[in-house]
């Protein structure tokens, strides 16, 4: 009797599994969320993937989250709202440093890009209601003679899209323009924040209207990942 006793708070506790992650579902869609640096949290979104439809991870700022892991699980919590609903899709994500960044997702086929029946997207420790634009960390290239951009951006895990500062009354800000020739070909890490629409021209079919630019610290693991850009 005294070993059961003995034996039962930690039978009790090795139940527990641990502290819950905080989680994000489709209520806080366009939303912002302070997470502490180093800790992990989860985006719960409805889901069915036996219609063929998932939650693709479209976009999120490198080098500050990390997607963890995703799983897929069976409920009734959902009847209505999305299509083919029946299910939840848990994401899991780490951040990796107490900056401004963004997830971005879509409710599709794989195979139909074309087609997206639901879209969703937080910011991670930003400013509540700037959740509208997207942020990336990494330096600002001059593009070559025949490209149809002046100028193009490189992210930190080495995606290129090409550059525009937004426009007033149909005139390019001059202040995003003179921000963008001052950091152009120079090894410094910027904090860029804009719209990311589709475009036809080159670098992947993508541009970033800018509507904010900011100098940050370069660490050394950033520095060697800028020398190669």
């Amino acid at each position: 009797m005294k070993k059961f006793i003995w034996l039962l708070p930690i039978l009790i506790l090795a139940g527990c599994g641990g502290p819950k992650l905080q989680q994000i579902t489709m209520v806080d869609n366009k939303q912002n969320h302070n997470i502490t640096e180093g800790n992990s949290f989860q985006i719960v979104l409805p889901s069915n993937q036996t219609t063929g439809y998932k939650w693709e991870l479209v976009d999120l700022t490198s080098g500050v989250l990390e997607k963890v892991k995703e799983d897929y699980k069976v409920s009734t919590k959902y009847s209505e709202g999305v299509v083919g609903a029946g299910g939840e899709e848990i994401w899991t994500f780490k951040v990796l440093k107490d900056e401004r960044s963004h997830i971005v997702m879509e409710y599709r086929r794989p195979w139909d890009k074309s087609e997206v029946a639901n879209n969703f997207m937080v910011t991670i420790n930003g400013n509540p209601g700037d959740d509208g634009f997207l942020t990336y960390f990494g330096a600002i290239k001059s593009a070559p003679d025949d490209s149809a951009y002046d100028d193009y951006f490189v992210s930190e895990d080495g995606t290129e899209f090409g550059l525009m500062p937004y426009k007033i009354d149909y005139i390019a800000d001059p202040g995003i323009k003179s921000r963008i020739a001052e950091f152009t070909d120079k090894d410094t890490r910027l904090e860029v924040r804009g719209e990311l629409v589709e475009d036809k021209a080159e670098h992947q079919g993508k541009k970033l209207i800018i509507h904010e630019i900011r100098e940050r610290e370069l660490s050394s693991r950033v520095g060697r990942t800028l020398l190669k850009i």
